[in-house]
């Protein structure tokens, strides 16, 4: 299953890694790479705890950090931009405190803002790491679309332990009396 798995990841981060400096992409590549030099004007923003976005930068009260249906963890991420990149592909760099980076390709989609667009939230997974070394540990972030187009920020994950996503994609809290629905 790693295999595959890794087969995917290279498959989705190929057209990125194509992009980096110094490579040239091959003359009949097409429109298969798209670069987009954006420069400082990508802003990445993180689910906060109380469900809003904030700037990841301006995020003092930490990423919610969610535990979602079937046990996997992730916090909400997603890009603002100014104009469409007409990106499909990015990916995020993460970095634990402490620990060593990694990636994750992501698949972007923009809708209309207003001032310019927004990306639809995009889920960056911790399944690798077990939920207690999580709490409240800080994070760097940073969201790339191409090699000149990136934003990237330091938060702490936050968790709320009464809290956790349903299979819908709503949160659902335990209102301390045992119901998952508040009691309602």
């Amino acid at each position: 299953m790693r295999s595959l798995t890794t087969l995917a990841h290279a498959l989705v981060l190929a057209p990125l890694l194509a992009a980096c400096p110094g490579d040239d992409p091959a003359p009949d590549a097409g429109d298969a790479v798209v670069e987009v030099d954006c420069g400082d004007r990508l802003v990445a923003e993180v689910r906060v705890p109380g469900g809003t976005y904030q700037r990841l930068s301006d995020s003092g009260d930490g990423a919610q950090l969610v535990l979602g249906f079937q046990g996997f963890r992730y916090v909400y991420l997603r890009g603002r931009l100014d104009v469409d990149p007409g990106l499909l592909s990015a990916a995020v760099v993460v970095q634990l405190d402490g620990d060593v980076m990694r990636s994750q390709p992501l698949h972007l989609t923009f809708g209309p803002e207003p001032g310019g667009v927004v990306s639809a939230p995009m889920q960056v997974f911790f399944n690798d790491d077990p939920l207690p070394s999580l709490v409240d540990r800080g994070v760097a972030l940073e969201l790339r679309l191409g090699a000149r187009c990136t934003s990237a920020g330091h938060t702490v994950l936050r968790y709320d332990p009464s809290c956790y996503e349903g299979p819908d994609g709503q949160s659902v809290c335990d209102a301390g009396d045992g119901a998952p629905d508040g009691g309602l």
